[in-house]
């Protein structure tokens, strides 16, 4: 089956991005070491994997390209394979995974997104590679913000996706070096090169959410709320979260107290005095971090939580497999009994240190 190619569009409008740009951006998230870049042959991958290559070659640092398979379309397999003709002519490393098992029924993207991410930081782990670069752009930045918007989200989901972040499982780090841009920046960095890219038909499918979002940022644009605009509010949201983290950070090293290696304790008269959102997130927090389940807590259990925790008749609540218990005038927090011994034959826990209660706030 052939793949199916567009040419690129040079946008006038669109602003320029030059090696330079990238090479700024790269420095300022300090990516000083080998890295890979996810590739699935669309405009955005593509233009990041031709920057990054500059980058590479002007800092003595080997690049790897890397595509996952998905099998989720008849033509993604041919299309993995002009991705890596592609790269063989530029002699620039290339991988394929494929995503193995069976697919659900439901939540098909999400799910692939997810395997997507285990696929390629158990790869750059293996190899020894720090850094995955992935092509999250401005328009991607959008529709993230109004996706979240809908589904009624706080300012930590409104404010989007970070630049950098450290991956939970694998300890890799996921950059994110392309979120200043818009996609018409990037398909005209590709004319410029005279790049051809493959056309995702995904893209305009109104099956999947993203796609619906898509026709609604347009008309919102069109009405006057240019990306611009957008950008700005994105990035006021990015400072009121940052603040807020450096809040957490303070009020986690101070509150949280270590009682033995196997339990933690919280004034609850310290705790009730810190704002609304500094509790949730601390609680949040702390049950990730003792249960070391993969799934996040669910919201409605955090704020039950925090709304029993300071009534007098309170005894003990277990929230995402972490027990709350009242001693006196402190919080036990502690792992579930049933939870613990399995864990434990795991070899999962380690014992709280106090190093590692400031590492979870760092």
């Amino acid at each position: 089956m052939a793949v199916k190619l567009a040419k690129p569009i040079n946008y006038r409008s669109a602003a320029n991005i030059t090696a330079l740009d990238f090479q700024n951006i790269m420095q300022d998230l300090k990516v000083r070491k080998d890295f890979a870049v996810a590739v699935s042959g669309g405009p955005d991958s593509l233009a990041l994997v031709l920057l990054s290559e500059q980058y590479a070659k002007g800092n003595g640092l080997k690049l790897t390209v890397l595509s996952v398979d998905h099998s989720l379309r008849p033509d993604s397999k041919d299309e993995i394979k002009w991705v890596e003709k592609l790269m063989r002519r530029k002699k620039t490393k290339f991988a394929c995974l494929k995503l193995k098992g069976k697919k659900p029924d439901s939540n098909i993207m999400a799910y692939a997104r997810e395997q997507r991410y285990d696929l390629l930081t158990q790869y750059c782990k293996k190899s020894k590679i720090p850094y995955l670069l992935t092509a999250h752009h401005l328009d991607d930045e959008i529709e993230n913000f109004l996706m979240r918007l809908i589904r009624g989200s706080g300012i930590k989901g409104l404010s989007s996706s970070r630049a950098s972040f450290k991956h939970r499982k694998s300890g890799v780090n996921i950059v994110r070096p392309l979120l200043s841009f818009s996609k018409k920046s990037l398909i005209k960095y590709l004319s410029l090169t005279k790049q051809n890219y493959v056309v995702d038909p995904t893209n305009k499918d109104a099956r999947f959410d993203r796609s619906r979002i898509r026709v609604l940022t347009t008309k919102l644009i069109s009405e006057g709320l240019s990306k611009s605009r957008f950008s700005n509010v994105i990035d006021n949201l990015k400072k009121a979260e940052s603040a807020i983290e450096s809040s957490l950070s303070g009020y986690g090293k101070n509150l949280i107290q270590i009682r033995d290696k196997s339990s933690l304790t919280i004034n609850i008269k310290d705790f009730i005095k810190i704002p609304e959102e500094i509790q949730f997130r601390l609680f949040v927090k702390i049950v990730e971090y003792i249960s070391k389940k993969n799934q996040k807590p669910r919201a409605k259990s955090i704020s039950n939580l925090m709304k029993k925790i300071i009534r007098r008749d309170f005894k003990s609540m277990t929230v995402h497999g972490c027990i709350f218990a009242k001693e006196g005038k402190e919080i036990i927090i502690t792992l579930e009994h049933g939870r613990a011994n399995k864990t434990k034959k795991k070899q999962r826990i380690v014992g709280f240190t106090k190093k590692s209660i400031n590492d979870l706030f760092t």
